[in-house]
């Protein structure tokens, strides 16, 4: 009951940047920024270096981004890849939250990191110049917070981590999915399992311009027109593509005004986008009306071609892709012509259309888990503030 919290400082209830133990030129798993993925609790991946510097942490930790624009776009993490006492590291613009034993719980810490309560003071006490401002972890440490009794914490938390749980398993499932597919692509079109350990004689060899019926070069429309903004058609941007199939969310939507004032650059569902700067080789798939930038390249298949062989053969081209997007050491925009022009394997309209039959199922469950995470999320984003606030009362719930 909200009768028996207390206001605490968060450094009451976490320890800041705990003191742990790398040896330098040690080999340790590292989770750099990029890897963070905006209001996901799990981290997907780390690499393995020789560490020479940076903040330390263990599984439980919390990970929040100190610099902006990652705070400000939800890169915050709990720390779930290391084995039972091994210390990882990672950047120096993480602030690290540890639970105080007996006295927080480490779940409820992960979601009040992550909740208004603790955001908006955090970003409010940003300093620094433009572009590189940094929150005062001070400030943080000092933030006076409402805190339940450990056993109602408990409670938040376990509620809590039911969506993300069930959000990283239809995550895992989507990732299984995806490799049955890549596994199929590359049976049938790589090895030629099918067909005789042979290519056949009636694939023939083009160009990307010859799966499209339309290659499309994304483009932003005027930020300076306010009201071309804020509708309901999903504008792309690379950010969106990272870790998922479909495009089934986006930062950024377009009204009807804004879509209108560029329809050429209008993406039917079932457009592959293909990003050709910066990350390049990024791959994904339009769930509905959508629009892009000009950093995007999309293909319209044409008749006949399956979208989920455009799909997977654009995956396999991600490092010519990327090669294509340098010059030297610039990074250039792969543009339209340049894309179009990239030579592929044009399998027989029978063999598409039998590829297509055996891939539809697989991307139609992705498609389904992934709408179910974004209701999961916005249910999750929605409880989140009332429960950290005492609002929504759990202390009658049995765990």
């Amino acid at each position: 009951m909200k009768s028996e919290w207390t206001k605490k400082k968060l450094s009451d209830i976490a320890d800041f940047n705990p003191r742990e133990t790398v040896k330098k030129g040690a080999i340790a798993k590292k989770i750099p920024m990029d890897v963070l993925r905006p209001f996901y609790r799990d981290i997907p991946y780390y690499v393995e270096e020789c560490f020479s510097g940076g903040t330390k942490f263990r599984n439980g930790d919390t990970i929040m981004a100190r610099i902006t624009p990652c705070l400000e776009n939800g890169k915050t993490a709990q720390v779930s890849i290391l084995n039972d006492g091994e210390v990882g590291f990672g950047s120096t613009e993480y602030i690290v939250f540890r639970a105080k034993e007996g006295i927080a719980d480490k779940d409820y810490l992960y979601y009040l990191v992550c909740s208004p309560e603790v955001r908006e003071p955090a970003i409010k006490s940003m300093v620094g110049s433009s572009g590189r401002q940094r929150v005062q972890t001070d400030v943080v440490k000092n933030l006076e917070i409402d805190v339940p009794p450990l056993v109602e914490q408990e409670k938040i938390g376990s509620f809590l981590k039911a969506f993300d749980d069930k959000i990283a398993l239809n995550d895992k499932i989507n990732k299984n999915l995806e490799h049955q597919a890549q596994a199929i692509f590359k049976s049938w079109f790589i090895d030629f399992h099918p067909f005789g350990g042979n290519r056949p004689i009636d694939w023939v060899t083009g160009i990307v311009d010859d799966l499209g019926a339309e290659i499309i070069c994304g483009k932003t429309p005027s930020t300076k027109r306010k009201e071309y903004y804020g509708g309901n058609t999903p504008f792309i941007t690379i950010p969106d593509m990272h870790g998922c199939v479909y495009n089934v969310s986006t930062e950024r939507y377009l009204s009807a005004a804004g879509v209108a004032s560029q329809p050429k650059k209008t993406l039917p569902p079932n457009t592959v986008c293909v990003s050709c700067i910066g990350t390049a080789g990024l791959v994904t798939l339009v769930s509905e009306k959508s629009q892009s930038n000009q950093q995007i390249n999309a293909i319209v298949p044409k008749e006949g071609i399956s979208v989920y062989y455009i799909y997977l053969l654009m995956q396999t081209l991600s490092e010519t892709i990327n090669k294509l997007g340098q010059s030297g050491s610039t990074i250039v925009n792969l543009n339209k012509t340049q894309f179009a022009k990239i030579p592929v394997t044009i399998p027989s309209e029978q063999v598409l259309c039998n590829f297509d039959t055996l891939c539809k199922p697989l991307f139609e469950m992705i498609l389904s888990n992934q709408k179910e995470n974004i209701r999961l999320t916005n249910l999750r984003d929605t409880l989140l503030p009332k429960l950290m606030s005492g609002e929504l009362d759990v202390s009658d719930i049995e765990l």
